[in-house]
């Protein structure tokens, strides 16, 4: 029977917090059932676009890592797994005579159901130091909301355009709220 205590976990938490920082990784380790040792994903350099269906979740078939993935997520998802089985894992599961014992199960999530992935900007840091955006205009690093609306507006048609494919494409979620709240935002503007 598989069995997974929270000592168990701290015992495994060091290798998989490696394997997260190698691959500039953040994510969380919990335990579900006293059976299952989970890790979910919250952000990080890797895209998983390719993988999910528009949402920004996905529950990692362990069993098919090798087949499903490819570049380096396959490469970070195999570590994490090796991380998370650790070096007293076994598996003596029998499916033909319905057998199951194991040490542990494994689950990895990307994002949640109602919190997806985040994919962070692997781009250099932004110094700290006032940058030229355009003609007259000085944005700093630390840019707030209306710093972003007003680059959004100074935006020609067209990087407007691929401003909104990229969002559409990439957070799917994030343009139809955006969208939802727009139009309710038009909606009370018009009514004044």
């Amino acid at each position: 029977m598989a069995y997974v205590s929270q000592k168990d976990k701290a015992k495994l938490a060091p290798e998989i917090k490696k394997v997260l920082s190698k691959y500039g990784m953040k994510g969380s380790i919990s335990i579900r059932h006293h059976s299952s040792l989970v890790v979910t994903l919250q952000s990080g350099s890797i895209d998983f676009g390719e993988y999910t269906h528009g949402d920004g979740y996905i529950q990692v078939n362990t069993y098919h890592i090798d087949s499903h993935y490819r570049g380096k997520a396959k490469a970070f998802l195999t570590e994490l797994l090796a991380a998370m089985k650790g070096p007293d894992y076994f598996n003596n599961d029998d499916a033909m005579t319905d057998y199951f014992h194991r040490s542990h199960y494994t689950d990895i999530n990307v994002g949640r159901w109602n919190k997806p992935y985040f994919l962070q900007n692997t781009a250099k840091k932004a110094s700290k130091k006032p940058v030229q955006a355009s003609k007259n205009v000085i944005v700093t690093a630390k840019a707030s909301i209306s710093d972003a609306a007003e680059g959004v507006a100074r935006m020609t048609a067209k990087e407007q355009d691929k401003f909104v494919e990229d969002i559409v494409t990439r957070y799917p979620n994030l343009a139809d709220s955006l969208m939802t709240k727009l139009g309710f935002g038009l909606m009370a503007t018009e009514g004044e």
